[in-house]
C-alpha cells in the first residue's frame, strides 16, 4: 500500500470526527439562541436592581456612580442608553466642577462612540485633550481609546496616505500602552497579538490569542473577544471546521453576556454561507445579526452586515424558490399518482365484480359437475349391483336346473349345464370389469391411496391384477359404498373377510384411523 493510501482512512476519520464536533458546537449555539430571551431577562433584572438605587437618592457623587453602573450594564446592549447615562454623568460632573469625572466620562463616551462606528464623534471628544491634559490614572483609558480610534479609521479608509498615517499613530499609542500595562495582562496580550499580526507573524499572533483565551473566564466579554481573534489565525492551519468551533464559542459568550454589538455571529453566518449552509446562514443574519445591530443602534455593525446580507438573502430566496418549484412538481406528481390510483381502484372494483360473477358461474358449473359425479357414482354402483345380481341369479338358476335334472335323470340337460363355464370365471370377469372401469374413472387412485399409508406398507396389486382385494374394497368405499355387508355381497366375499381387510388396512394408516374412510373418499 502506498504512503498516500495509508493515510487516507485516517484523514477521512479525522474529517468525520471534526465534522461531528462542529455540528455539536453549532447545535449548542442554536440552543443558546433559543434561550437568548432568558439571558435578556437576567440583564433587565440586574438593570432593575441598579435602577432601584435611584430611589430617594440626592447625592451627586452617589448618582454619578449609579449612572456609571447603568452605562456599564447597557454598554454592549444599547448605545443610546449607554450614551444617555454617560451624558447624565457629564451634567453631574460639570455641576460638581469635577474635571476628573468630566474627562473620565468623555473618554467613556469616546470609547463607546468609537466601538459603535461613530468615529467622528469619538475624534471630536479626543481632540479636546492632549496626553498632558489627562490625569495619570486616566492615561491608560485615554491611550486605549486613541489606539482603538486609529485602528478603526485605518481599517476603513480608502486613502493609502491616511492608512499609513493612522497605522503610525496606532503603533505610537500601542507603545505608550505597553509602558502602562502589566506584563502578560489581557490587554497586553491583545496588543502583542496585534503587533504580531501587523508583522505577519501568524503563529505568534495565534499564541498570544490563545493566551487571551486561557486567562478569560468562559462566557464573558473577554472570552468572546479572545475566541474571535483566536479563530482568525486558524484559517490556514486548521481549516473551516475548527474556525466554526471557536466562532460558536465566541457567539455563545456574546449571547450569554447579552451583547448586541458583536462580530462572531456575523462572521459565522458568512462562513456557513460559503460552506453551503444557506438556511442557517440566512437565519443567523436575518433573525439575529441585523435585528441586534439595529437594537444597539451603532453605525459600524449594520454597515458590515449590509455588505454580505444581500448575497445571503438572494441565495436564500433562490433556494426557497427552488424548493417551492420542487414542491409544486411534487404536488403535481402526487396529484397524477392520486388520479392513477383512483382509476386503478375503479378498474379493480370492476374486475372484482366481474370475478364475483365468474365465480358464481363457476360455482354453478361445479355444482353441476358434483351432481354429474354423484350420478356417475350412482350409475357405477347400480351397474356393479346389477352385474353381481346377475351372477347370483345365474348361480341360483344353475343350481335349480341341476336339481331338477338330477331328479329326472335328464342326461342331456345335465351335460348342457355342466358345459357352462365355472362361476369363479364369472367373478374374475366381474372383478376385471370393475377394476378397469374404476381405474379409468380414477387413474391416480392407487398411488394416492398409498400416500395415506405408513412408509413400507403400501399395497401393490399382484402381476396380472389391476386392483388387489383391499384396493377393490376401498374403491367401493370411494364410490360411496361403505357398508361391509353390501361390499361383501358385491365382491362375493364373506362379511368377516371384508371386515378383516378393512381393519388390517386401517392399522397401516398414517393419520387418524377413524377418519381413514373419509380420507379415501376425498381422493380425486
Amino acid at each position: 500500500m502506498s504512503k498516500g493510501l495509508f493515510w487516507l482512512p485516517l484523514l477521512v476519520f479525522l474529517c468525520c470526527s471534526c465534522g461531528k464536533e462542529t455540528d455539536a458546537y453549532v447545535k449548542e449555539l442554536d440552543d443558546a439562541l433559543r434561550e437568548r430571551n432568558s439571558y435578556e431577562r437576567l440583564l433587565n433584572g440586574r438593570i432593575s436592581v441598579i435602577r432601584s438605587l435611584y430611589i430617594d437618592q440626592r447625592d451627586p457623587g452617589a448618582l454619578y456612580k449609579i449612572n456609571r453602573q447603568m452605562a456599564d450594564a447597557y454598554a454592549s446592549y444599547s448605545l443610546d442608553s449607554t450614551v444617555k447615562y454617560l451624558n447624565k454623568n457629564l451634567i453631574l460632573a460639570d455641576s460638581l466642577s469635577d474635571r476628573h469625572k468630566i474627562v473620565e466620562t468623555e473618554l467613556l463616551l469616546a470609547s463607546e462612540y468609537n466601538t459603535a462606528g461613530y468615529n467622528v464623534e469619538a475624534s471630536d471628544i479626543l481632540q479636546k485633550y492632549g496626553s498632558s491634559l489627562i490625569p495619570d490614572d486616566l492615561k491608560l483609558a485615554y491611550f486605549t481609546v486613541c489606539h482603538s480610534l486609529a485602528g478603526e479609521t485605518m481599517a476603513f479608509t480608502n486613502s493609502n496616505e491616511v492608512f499609513i498615517e493612522r497605522m503610525a499613530q496606532r503603533d505610537n499609542y500601542r507603545d505608550s500602552l505597553f509602558t502602562l500595562l502589566p506584563f502578560q495582562s489581557f490587554q497586553w496580550l491583545d496588543l502583542k497579538r496585534e503587533a504580531a499580526e501587523q508583522s505577519h507573524d501568524t503563529e505568534a499572533a495565534r499564541n498570544y490569542a490563545w493566551g487571551m483565551v486561557q486567562m478569560s473566564p468562559e462566557n464573558t466579554h473577554d472570552y468572546a473577544k479572545s475566541c474571535f481573534f483566536y479563530q482568525f489565525y486558524l484559517s490556514d492551519q486548521n481549516g473551516a471546521p475548527e474556525r466554526i468551533k471557536w466562532l460558536c464559542k465566541s457567539a455563545i459568550a456574546d449571547i450569554k453576556c447579552v451583547t448586541k454589538d458583536y462580530a462572531a455571529l456575523n462572521t459565522l453566518a458568512m462562513m456557513l454561507f460559503e460552506n453551503g449552509d444557506i438556511e442557517r446562514s440566512f437565519k443567523y443574519a436575518a433573525d439575529y445579526c441585523m435585528p441586534d445591530a439595529l437594537v444597539f443602534n451603532g453605525k459600524l455593525r449594520p454597515w458590515q452586515i449590509s455588505q454580505f446580507f444581500p448575497k445571503i438573502e438572494k441565495a436564500y430566496r433562490q433556494r426557497r424558490q427552488a424548493q417551492t418549484n420542487a414542491t409544486r412538481v411534487l404536488i403535481c406528481v402526487i396529484a397524477c399518482a392520486l388520479v392513477i390510483m383512483i382509476l386503478m381502484t375503479y378498474m379493480i372494483i370492476r374486475h372484482q365484480r366481474s370475478l364475483v360473477r365468474v365465480n358464481g358461474k363457476l360455482q354453478a358449473v361445479n355444482a353441476q359437475f358434483l351432481e354429474a359425479n354423484k350420478v356417475k357414482q350412482e350409475y357405477i354402483a347400480l351397474f356393479l349391483s346389477r352385474l353381481s345380481e346377475n351372477i347370483n341369479t345365474t348361480r341360483l338358476y344353475k343350481n335349480h336346473v341341476l336339481k331338477y335334472i338330477r331328479r329326472g335323470n335328464d342326461k342331456y340337460l345335465i351335460d348342457e349345464i355342466e358345459s357352462l363355464p365355472p362361476i369363479d370365471d364369472d367373478i374374475q370377469q366381474f372383478y376385471k370389469m370393475f377394476d378397469e372401469t374404476f381405474v379409468n374413472l380414477y387413474p391416480g387412485f392407487v398411488s394416492k391411496f398409498n400416500t395415506l399409508l405408513l412408509d413400507g406398507e403400501k399395497i401393490t396389486p399382484r402381476e396380472g391384477e389391476i386392483l388387489s382385494p383391499e384396493l377393490r374394497i376401498y374403491a367401493l368405499i370411494k364410490l360411496g359404498i361403505s357398508d361391509s355387508s353390501k361390499i361383501a355381497s358385491l365382491l362375493h366375499y364373506s362379511a368377516n373377510t371384508i371386515y378383516n381387510y378393512r381393519s388390517k388396512t386401517k392399522n397401516k394408516a398414517k393419520g387418524d384411523r377413524d377418519k381413514f374412510d373419509s380420507f379415501v373418499r376425498s381422493i380425486e
